[in-house]
């Protein structure tokens, strides 16, 4: 199959995202092609040579509907891949009726899809990239007892609060602005802030380093969001599938959809309060061979399953069966 990749329009994360979805298609056999929804023309020649039977992008937020209006009078098949659901759903329910495929990484966004009539909305989760996160040694920079990476959301803010004055671990949190967020634990030796994003070459040191990872989703109703209809979030994010993939061991917050992907208690540990969370943390910081065990359960799971090749092949087998 010949497929126009047009990227989100995104950086950091998006950028990796790009690269490894790029690199599942090539992996599988098929020829996919590069150019970002800016370059009018340049879409315009790829189209024209490379003869794409479906161009796929991500989010939708910055394609131009007179490009999305192109490409279907040329005939192609046009497909998404919400990967902010439900967070952005006031938007994003605008957009799937303007594409012939719609894949979302949430099971609550999904229905909220189904319920417009839109007959091709389907379910798929982000995946990880196994030549980025893979296990390593741990590295002294990057050791710590409890590590969270990712942005202070309040409820990241309140959890590590707790554990700091509730627990005598080392914690380690990185991620921008943290340092604005915890002003309150500054004092504290055994909290240490790296207050800047950090590209998924280094977080994978931070998750292969950390005895315990933490791993809590974003609140479906934060002020930000652009979420009125309320849709609370049912599944679990992509940092699941890259701690895993690297071998390390987390302990996650429960959501419904955890179940679909991981045994609760046999290849990956959940929590549903702070207290639960707590007597975990201090349960499994003294039992290595628990965690060892599950960690290689979750890892072996990760890469038999949840890589960005077996999302994209899912993908491909959706589009080319209907």
């Amino acid at each position: 199959m010949n497929i126009l990749y047009i990227p989100s329009g995104y950086g950091q994360i998006y950028q990796s995202f790009d690269q490894s979805i790029l690199k599942a298609f090539k992996e599988l056999g098929h020829q996919v092609k590069c150019v970002p929804s800016s370059g009018e023309e340049a879409l315009k020649n790829a189209v024209k040579f490379f003869q794409p039977d479906i161009a796929l992008t991500l989010t939708g937020f910055k394609m131009a509907q007179t490009v999305l209006d192109w490409l279907k009078n040329q005939g192609i098949k046009l497909a998404v891949w919400m990967t902010e659901d439900p967070y952005y759903i006031d938007r994003t329910i605008n957009l799937i009726p303007h594409y012939d495929y719609v894949f979302t990484i949430d099971t609550a966004a999904l229905e909220v899809y189904k319920e417009t009539g839109h007959k091709q909305v389907h379910f798929l989760p982000l995946g990880t990239d196994p030549d980025i996160y893979f296990p390593t040694s741990p590295i002294k920079d990057f050791e710590s007892d409890i590590c969270l990476v990712g942005y202070p959301y309040p409820n990241r803010t309140k959890m590590i609060q707790f554990l700091t004055e509730n627990t005598n671990f080392s914690i380690l949190v990185v991620g921008s602005q943290w340092t604005k967020k915890l002003t309150n634990l500054k004092q504290s030796s055994r909290l240490c802030v790296h207050s800047s994003w950090v590209p998924p070459t280094i977080a994978k040191n931070y998750y292969n380093s950390a005895i315990i990872n933490l791993n809590t989703h974003r609140p479906y109703n934060l002020k930000q969001n652009k979420n009125k209809k309320n849709v609370i979030n049912q599944c679990i994010n992509n940092r699941t599938f890259d701690i895993a993939s690297c071998g390390g061991f987390q302990l996650i917050e429960y959501k419904a959809g955890l179940p679909k992907h991981f045994i609760n208690e046999e290849e990956i540990v959940s929590f549903n309060s702070n207290v639960d969370l707590l007597e975990k943390v201090t349960y499994y910081m003294s039992h290595y061979k628990e965690r060892h065990k599950i960690a290689e359960s979750a890892r072996e799971k990760t890469i038999n399953n949840h890589t960005f090749e077996h999302r994209m092949q899912e993908m491909l087998n959706i589009i080319s069966n209907t």
